[in-house]
């Protein structure tokens, strides 16, 4: 992913803003969206007013040099403090990842005087949240392989399959049409199994009767695709096509209430009064999406207690569920980009109700 200087110049007036000389950067995400370097989890950057440092031991000296060639290297053994120790001192208020930062390397920090260590969080993550034409791209491509591996598994959804063998099918299929990996840990869950709305696929064999959901995506040139459908093998278990027909009702509702300038929490709150007036509120246990891009889950948050505001070209999920315990659940979930007055959606799976 070529770095964009235009990101280093808003975070440079972020620190300005907030009265900070610099900024180290540990969130892998974070150092990827920055500078451009692919091996976040080895690599520290300090983003001074005026330069720029990337602290990584010499495996990835050549790395640096094809990926970030802006950004001054500076070889730095794992979890070692000495070169930064040699920038630091000049600067006098250095902010630092709070949420990205254990309190061992804290205490290491803190060793480095006179500098004044001023925990930030979601500097980055804000800038992050509004995604550039060739972030939405990679998001589209995501979400365009996510269907085509969603149309191959469909007719693999069977009485004898088992989750587990599904589940890997899947990850297989998103490598072999394009991701560099799966995004999260796919989710093929079954019966009353489905009822777990983060359930992990198991050995359990599919029979007729069963609803099957499944949640997946997989990761594009660095960004995350992720969509959840829910079917059922026939016949569909008894209360399924009606529960099935409330929560895309609730889900409509969701992707109608999105446009620019609307709270999260408004969005969220809708999806929650549409389930409310079927009395299946209280089996909705989780917020109503979230952001998506370089992480699975990112700024912002559909939930009750958001404070964000959605924005235009943001990327989120619209993904209300009904999960009831020893009988199954249900989940539809799409991926968005908000737009001036409404969505695009990028997940065109079909959501009619399937039975298999």
């Amino acid at each position: 992913m070529p770095m964009d200087e235009s990101r280093i110049n808003e975070l440079r007036k972020a620190l300005l803003k907030h009265e900070l000389d610099a900024l180290l950067i540990t969130s892998p995400a974070n150092i990827r969206y920055i500078s451009g370097f692919t091996a976040g989890a080895d690599a520290r950057l300090l983003l001074t007013l005026e330069d720029q440092y990337i602290f990584t031991d010499s495996r990835y000296r050549e790395q640096v040099v094809l990926e970030c060639p802006s950004w001054n290297y500076q070889e730095e053994k794992p979890q070692g403090l000495e070169q930064l120790g040699k920038k630091a001192p000049g600067l006098h208020k250095i902010g630092f990842e709070a949420l990205h930062v254990s309190y061992a390397f804290y205490q290491k920090m803190s060793r480095i005087k006179p500098v004044i260590w001023e925990p930030v969080a979601g500097l980055i993550e804000a800038l992050r949240s509004i995604k550039t034409p060739a972030e939405l791209d990679r998001l589209r491509a995501a979400a365009r392989i996510g269907d085509e591996v969603f149309a191959a598994i469909l007719p693999m959804i069977r009485a004898g399959a088992e989750e587990k063998s599904l589940a890997d099918t899947i990850v297989h299929l998103l490598r072999q049409k394009g991701c560099e990996k799966e995004a999260f840990d796919a989710i093929v869950v079954a019966g009353e199994n489905a009822a777990l709305p983060h359930g992990r696929p198991g050995k359990r064999v599919l029979f007729p009767g069963d609803m099957v959901t499944l949640d997946f995506g997989g990761i594009f040139e660095g960004y995350a695709g992720d969509m959840t459908r829910t079917v059922a093998i026939n016949p569909p278990p008894q209360g399924y096509k009606d529960i099935y027909q409330k929560v895309s009702e609730a889900q409509q509702v969701g992707l109608d209430s999105i446009k620019a300038g609307v709270s999260c929490r408004e969005v969220d709150q809708q999806v929650r009064h549409c389930l409310q007036k079927h009395g299946l509120d209280q089996f909705f246990t989780h917020g109503t999406g979230h952001g998506v891009g370089l992480e699975i889950h990112e700024r912002p948050t559909l939930s009750s207690n958001s404070e964000d505001t959605l924005m235009e070209n943001m990327v989120v999920t619209v993904e209300p569920g009904v999960y009831i315990p020893g009988w199954g659940g249900i989940r539809i979930e799409d991926t968005v980009i908000v737009t001036k007055n409404g969505v695009e959606i990028i997940t065109q799976s079909s959501k009619e109700l399937l039975i298999l």
